[in-house]
Protein backbone atom coordinates (compact mmCIF):
# COMPACT_ATOMS: atom_id res chain seq x y z
CA UNK A 1 0.00 0.00 0.00
CA UNK A 2 1.65 3.27 -0.82
CA UNK A 3 -1.03 5.75 -0.19
CA UNK A 4 -4.15 6.44 2.65
CA UNK A 5 -5.86 9.85 2.51
CA UNK A 6 -8.22 10.19 4.98
CA UNK A 7 -12.18 11.13 3.88
CA UNK A 8 -14.66 13.41 5.42
CA UNK A 9 -17.27 10.92 6.07
CA UNK A 10 -14.73 8.61 7.05
CA UNK A 11 -13.49 6.16 4.47
CA UNK A 12 -10.48 5.50 3.24
CA UNK A 13 -9.17 6.52 0.16
CA UNK A 14 -6.04 4.16 -0.73
CA UNK A 15 -3.30 3.36 -3.40
CA UNK A 16 -1.90 0.26 -4.28
CA UNK A 17 1.23 -0.87 -6.18
CA UNK A 18 0.96 -4.41 -7.33
CA UNK A 19 2.88 -6.26 -10.23
CA UNK A 20 -0.16 -5.66 -12.78
CA UNK A 21 -0.09 -1.83 -11.96
CA UNK A 22 -1.28 1.31 -9.52
CA UNK A 23 -4.79 0.99 -8.27
CA UNK A 24 -7.07 3.45 -6.18
CA UNK A 25 -9.73 1.86 -3.75
CA UNK A 26 -12.31 3.43 -1.21
CA UNK A 27 -12.11 1.80 2.13
CA UNK A 28 -15.70 2.44 3.62
CA UNK A 29 -15.88 4.13 7.12
CA UNK A 30 -12.03 2.37 7.28
CA UNK A 31 -10.70 4.93 9.80
CA UNK A 32 -12.12 2.67 12.24
CA UNK A 33 -9.45 0.89 14.25
CA UNK A 34 -11.76 -2.74 13.70
CA UNK A 35 -12.09 -1.91 9.83
CA UNK A 36 -10.56 -3.90 7.32
CA UNK A 37 -7.99 -1.27 6.79
CA UNK A 38 -7.59 0.36 9.86
CA UNK A 39 -4.36 -1.35 11.05
CA UNK A 40 -2.35 -1.35 7.73
CA UNK A 41 -0.06 1.66 7.27
CA UNK A 42 1.97 2.91 4.45
CA UNK A 43 4.42 0.47 2.42
CA UNK A 44 2.88 -2.80 4.28
CA UNK A 45 2.64 -5.70 2.12
CA UNK A 46 -0.99 -6.73 1.81
CA UNK A 47 -3.27 -9.09 -0.11
CA UNK A 48 -6.17 -7.62 -1.03
CA UNK A 49 -9.89 -7.63 -2.97
CA UNK A 50 -12.01 -5.01 -4.82
CA UNK A 51 -15.17 -5.01 -5.78
CA UNK A 52 -15.14 -2.42 -8.82
CA UNK A 53 -18.45 -1.19 -9.94
CA UNK A 54 -19.08 0.35 -13.12
CA UNK A 55 -19.17 4.04 -11.88
CA UNK A 56 -16.85 5.41 -9.12
CA UNK A 57 -13.47 3.57 -7.50
CA UNK A 58 -13.65 0.25 -6.26
CA UNK A 59 -14.43 -0.40 -2.71
CA UNK A 60 -11.70 -2.60 -0.71
CA UNK A 61 -13.12 -5.58 0.50
CA UNK A 62 -11.22 -7.51 2.10
CA UNK A 63 -7.29 -7.12 3.24
CA UNK A 64 -4.63 -8.93 5.29
CA UNK A 65 -1.49 -7.85 6.27
CA UNK A 66 1.59 -10.18 4.71
CA UNK A 67 4.48 -8.24 5.68
CA UNK A 68 6.02 -5.05 6.79
CA UNK A 69 9.94 -3.27 6.50
CA UNK A 70 10.69 -2.71 9.86
CA UNK A 71 13.14 1.24 9.89
CA UNK A 72 10.69 3.09 7.47
CA UNK A 73 9.13 4.57 10.62
CA UNK A 74 12.44 6.50 10.63
CA UNK A 75 11.18 9.70 9.39
CA UNK A 76 14.07 10.88 7.07
CA UNK A 77 13.58 6.80 5.42
CA UNK A 78 9.81 7.16 5.67
CA UNK A 79 9.77 10.68 3.46
CA UNK A 80 12.32 8.92 0.78
CA UNK A 81 10.11 5.69 0.78
CA UNK A 82 7.40 8.39 -0.06
CA UNK A 83 9.09 10.00 -2.86
CA UNK A 84 9.76 6.72 -4.91
CA UNK A 85 6.51 5.22 -3.92
CA UNK A 86 4.50 8.10 -5.49
CA UNK A 87 7.15 8.04 -8.58
CA UNK A 88 6.41 4.27 -8.91
CA UNK A 89 2.74 4.87 -9.21
CA UNK A 90 2.73 7.18 -11.36
CA UNK A 91 4.56 5.05 -14.39
CA UNK A 92 3.19 1.82 -13.06
CA UNK A 93 0.84 0.85 -15.89
CA UNK A 94 -0.37 -2.22 -16.93
CA UNK A 95 2.51 -2.69 -19.41
CA UNK A 96 5.11 -1.72 -17.15
CA UNK A 97 4.09 -2.62 -13.72
CA UNK A 98 5.44 -6.15 -14.07
CA UNK A 99 9.24 -4.05 -14.77
CA UNK A 100 9.05 -1.44 -11.85
CA UNK A 101 7.17 -3.42 -8.86
CA UNK A 102 10.72 -5.67 -8.02
CA UNK A 103 12.44 -2.56 -8.54
CA UNK A 104 10.16 -0.60 -6.26
CA UNK A 105 10.52 -3.16 -3.30
CA UNK A 106 13.77 -3.81 -3.50
CA UNK A 107 14.53 -0.18 -3.32
CA UNK A 108 12.48 -0.13 -0.31
CA UNK A 109 14.35 -2.48 1.46
CA UNK A 110 17.18 -0.58 0.78
CA UNK A 111 15.46 2.51 2.09
CA UNK A 112 14.84 0.37 5.75
CA UNK A 113 17.73 -0.72 5.89
CA UNK A 114 21.09 0.58 4.28
CA UNK A 115 23.32 3.21 6.30
CA UNK A 116 22.37 5.71 3.57
CA UNK A 117 19.14 5.86 2.52
CA UNK A 118 19.98 8.35 -0.33
CA UNK A 119 21.70 5.38 -1.97
CA UNK A 120 19.00 2.97 -2.41
CA UNK A 121 16.45 5.97 -3.60
CA UNK A 122 19.10 6.99 -5.97
CA UNK A 123 19.73 3.52 -7.84
CA UNK A 124 15.67 2.31 -7.35
CA UNK A 125 14.35 5.98 -8.47
CA UNK A 126 16.33 5.91 -11.69
CA UNK A 127 15.84 2.42 -11.91
CA UNK A 128 11.63 3.11 -11.88
CA UNK A 129 12.06 5.77 -14.34
CA UNK A 130 14.19 3.60 -17.11
CA UNK A 131 11.42 0.65 -16.19
CA UNK A 132 8.53 3.11 -17.07
CA UNK A 133 10.29 3.88 -20.47
CA UNK A 134 11.78 7.12 -19.52
CA UNK A 135 15.28 6.69 -19.03
CA UNK A 136 17.16 9.33 -20.24
CA UNK A 137 19.78 9.37 -23.61
CA UNK A 138 23.50 9.91 -21.98
CA UNK A 139 25.21 9.99 -25.37
CA UNK A 140 26.12 13.52 -25.08
CA UNK A 141 29.74 14.67 -24.16
CA UNK A 142 27.83 17.31 -21.23
CA UNK A 143 28.06 16.85 -17.80
CA UNK A 144 24.75 18.59 -17.13
CA UNK A 145 21.29 16.37 -17.72
CA UNK A 146 18.29 18.46 -18.70
CA UNK A 147 15.58 17.54 -21.19
CA UNK A 148 16.76 14.08 -21.14
CA UNK A 149 19.96 14.72 -22.62
CA UNK A 150 23.26 15.41 -21.29
CA UNK A 151 24.24 18.57 -22.24
CA UNK A 152 25.69 22.36 -21.10
CA UNK A 153 22.09 22.78 -19.55
CA UNK A 154 20.22 21.99 -16.50
CA UNK A 155 21.56 19.92 -13.27
CA UNK A 156 25.07 19.46 -12.87
CA UNK A 157 26.29 15.86 -12.60
CA UNK A 158 29.97 16.18 -13.28
CA UNK A 159 32.29 13.26 -14.17
CA UNK A 160 30.74 10.58 -11.02
CA UNK A 161 27.79 11.60 -11.29
CA UNK A 162 27.58 10.93 -15.23
CA UNK A 163 29.67 7.70 -14.61
CA UNK A 164 27.09 6.60 -11.66
CA UNK A 165 23.67 7.65 -13.21
CA UNK A 166 25.09 4.97 -16.40
CA UNK A 167 25.55 2.53 -13.83
CA UNK A 168 22.48 2.76 -12.17
CA UNK A 169 20.74 2.69 -15.44
CA UNK A 170 22.21 -0.31 -17.12
CA UNK A 171 24.37 -2.15 -14.23
CA UNK A 172 22.75 -4.64 -11.34
CA UNK A 173 22.79 -3.44 -8.41
CA UNK A 174 25.59 -4.72 -6.91
CA UNK A 175 28.01 -3.79 -9.80
CA UNK A 176 26.05 0.00 -9.57
CA UNK A 177 26.59 0.21 -5.76
CA UNK A 178 30.90 1.49 -5.51
CA UNK A 179 29.66 3.89 -8.51
CA UNK A 180 26.91 5.21 -6.59
CA UNK A 181 29.19 5.42 -3.07
CA UNK A 182 31.67 7.77 -5.21
CA UNK A 183 28.81 10.02 -6.23
CA UNK A 184 27.33 12.67 -6.16
CA UNK A 185 23.65 12.03 -4.65
CA UNK A 186 22.32 14.94 -4.31
CA UNK A 187 22.54 16.30 -7.27
CA UNK A 188 21.50 12.73 -8.93
CA UNK A 189 18.26 12.76 -6.72
CA UNK A 190 17.62 16.86 -8.06
CA UNK A 191 17.92 15.64 -11.62
CA UNK A 192 16.01 12.74 -11.29
CA UNK A 193 12.91 14.76 -9.74
CA UNK A 194 13.05 17.17 -12.83
CA UNK A 195 13.41 14.38 -15.33
CA UNK A 196 10.26 12.65 -13.58
CA UNK A 197 7.98 15.90 -13.55
CA UNK A 198 9.28 16.85 -17.46
CA UNK A 199 7.14 13.94 -18.02
CA UNK A 200 4.65 13.33 -15.10
CA UNK A 201 4.27 16.96 -13.79
CA UNK A 202 5.20 17.95 -9.71
CA UNK A 203 5.69 15.49 -7.77
CA UNK A 204 4.31 16.25 -4.50
CA UNK A 205 6.61 14.38 -1.92
CA UNK A 206 9.62 15.96 -3.37
CA UNK A 207 9.19 19.02 -1.38
CA UNK A 208 9.31 17.14 1.43
CA UNK A 209 12.94 15.59 0.57
CA UNK A 210 14.53 18.71 -0.03
CA UNK A 211 14.89 18.03 -4.26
Amino acid sequence: MVGRKAQPQGDLLLRFLTPRGSLEAVARKGQRPTGRSGRLSLFHHVRFQVYAKEEGLPTLTQAELLGRLHGLEEPRRFLLASFLAELAYRLASPEAAPRIYPVFVSGLRGIAKHEDPLLPLVWAGWRVVRAGGLAPSLLGPGLRLAGGRLGEEGVYLGEKGVEALRAALHLPGGEALPYLEEAPLDRLLLALKAHAEEHLGPLRSAKAIGA
